[in-house]
């Protein structure tokens, strides 16, 4: 095999093994922070945005926080794991299902910047299945997260005040998301 093929095929294993381990991290720092009261589902957020970017960071992307929550908010669904993680007062349901939902969007971005992040709208589907695919592969490793070593450390600034427009975008994408499916619990807190 030549020595310059194996040099990209190498880095494409190194690759994925950084992306890997990001996506564990955040997963086991999402177990971490999701029980806190109110603040949880802020930091599930604000640690989702910091995968996102640090996982952009590892192919050499200029990435921010508003492409970021456009990306989170396409894929609709996740906030809907989230909001329900968080609100339910339950550390057994709360921890593997925040894991889960962070793990997903960390492998379905992944995807989507190894794709040279095309217009969501038009692959939303493609990368919705690599989310969901992704959030059952996880449960046979959430023992293992949520002993990782690096659970008690922030991927980035938790405590960071996102725009107004950020967060704007991300409840219309929820609102959305409620519109598309009706038999979701999301769809009946937005019925009039």
């Amino acid at each position: 095999m030549n020595k310059d093929l194996m040099k990209v095929i190498k880095s494409e294993e190194e690759i994925e093994q950084e992306v890997e381990s990001l996506c564990r991290w955040a997963a086991a720092r999402a177990g971490v922070i999701v029980v806190a009261p109110i603040l949880g589902q802020i930091a599930l957020a604000a640690n989702e945005i910091y995968l996102i970017k640090r996982i952009a960071n590892v192919y050499d992307k200029k990435f921010d926080e508003t492409a970021s929550c456009a990306f989170v908010g396409a894929l609709g669904g996740t906030f809907v794991g989230q909001s329900l993680a968080t609100l339910i007062p339950f550390p057994p349901l709360q921890i593997p299902i925040g894991m889960a939902v962070t793990y997903a969007v960390g492998k379905a971005a992944n995807a989507w910047i190894k794709d040279d992040m095309p217009d969501i709208s038009e692959y939303a589907d493609k990368y919705k299945n690599i989310f969901n695919k992704a959030k059952e592969d996880v449960k046979n490793i959430i023992p293992s997260l949520k002993n990782n070593p690096d659970k008690d450390k922030p991927l980035g600034d938790e405590d960071k005040k996102f725009k107004f427009s950020d967060q704007a975008y991300m409840m219309l994408a929820y609102y959305l998301y409620s519109l598309k499916n009706p038999e979701s619990d999301v769809y009946d807190a937005y019925k009039a």
